[in-house]
């Protein structure tokens, strides 16, 4: 007979990791896009993009991997490993789902 955590580690419970995913964050005259983490806990793995946005009810939101264009001329203005977006501060953001990839900007 296997024990729980035998169990767990073949995916027999659901996994309580960490889903990436593309956010796309307008913020002024400002695109920003960036890698956010978002806690899956117990949640089924079908739940789209906008769902971990709607979910999401804290401040602050920490982006890696940034790329930050101008909203008007879609030129790169700047890259950056990190950035923590002030989500009182955002005009419009969404998460990409995963069948969109990681297309540039």
């Amino acid at each position: 007979m296997e024990d729980e955590g035998a169990v767990a580690r073949e995916g027999g419970q659901s996994d309580t990791g960490f889903k990436e995913l593309e956010i796309v964050a307008y913020i002024g005259e400002f695109k920003i896009v960036g890698v956010a983490h978002f806690g899956v806990g117990n949640r089924a793995s079908s739940r789209r993009a906008s769902d971990y946005i709607r979910a999401f009810n804290e401040a602050h939101l920490t982006l890696s991997q940034v790329r930050i264009y101008n909203k008007a001329t879609k030129e790169l203005l700047d890259t950056a490993p990190f950035v923590l977006l002030n989500m009182d501060k955002i005009d419009f953001i969404y998460a990409r789902d995963d069948d969109e990839g990681r297309a540039p900007a």
